[in-house]
């Protein structure tokens, strides 16, 4: 049985959401709040409060990347928990609600090479737009979900945040942080706590 280490991006390979941040220093600060409030409070999808964020960004890709990657830390053993994974047997995706553009100069700077599913963006100079590779309507959630992208086999769910909710419910074994461990705390639905990829590489088990 095909057996996948399924990682988050933004806050998960990352020490800080990159996106998030992003959103905040390139576009309107007023709009972001706006849909932020929007989706916690459960009347924005996920969807339209990305491609709203990203609406007002007039600065150069060329912009963006190079304080992507002045500012991205990974997490402590990323590189080295890749490769180790697939040494023990472990598939590695990377499902990422963010951009391929702002999420491969990171990967190549790190010197990884792995398996991405992200949304695409087109930079232009009157306001970025988002190219949404997700599919839409969800059976579970409703929502342009990762769930849907989740391999076959067994699926180990790493994450921190709204995006990885719906997913994390449908895998075998869960690592979160920050705002996916609350959320699966208040409904009581058992994970392991995700602090850095040292630890996850000692939580894995080698194939048997």
């Amino acid at each position: 049985m095909t057996r996948s280490v399924v990682l988050d991006y933004d806050g998960t390979v990352t020490e800080s959401d990159l996106l998030d941040r992003a959103a905040k220093e390139f576009g309107d600060p007023a709009v972001y709040q706006e849909v932020e409030d929007g989706l916690n409070e459960g009347r924005l999808p996920l969807r339209e409060v990305i491609t709203r964020e990203f609406a007002p960004v007039t600065a150069s890709l060329e912009e963006v990347v190079a304080w992507v990657l002045e500012h991205a830390r990974v997490r402590p053993g990323f590189a080295e928990f890749v490769s180790g994974a697939r040494d023990a047997g472990w598939d590695v995706h990377i499902v990422s609600s963010g951009f391929h553009e702002l999420i491969e100069p990171v990967l190549e700077r790190e010197g990884v090479e792995v398996s991405l599913h992200a949304n695409r963006v087109d930079p232009r100079p009157d306001g970025w737009r988002v190219r949404w590779r997700y599919p839409d309507d969800c059976d579970v959630c409703g929502e342009s979900c990762k769930r849907t992208l989740l391999p076959a086999g067994e699926v180990v769910y790493v994450g921190d945040g709204y995006s990885d909710r719906c997913a994390a419910l449908a895998a075998d074994r869960v690592f979160a942080t920050a705002g996916l461990a609350r959320y699966l705390t208040e409904r009581g639905t058992p994970f392991e706590p995700f602090s850095d990829f040292h630890a996850l590489s000692r939580a894995l088990p080698s194939r048997g």
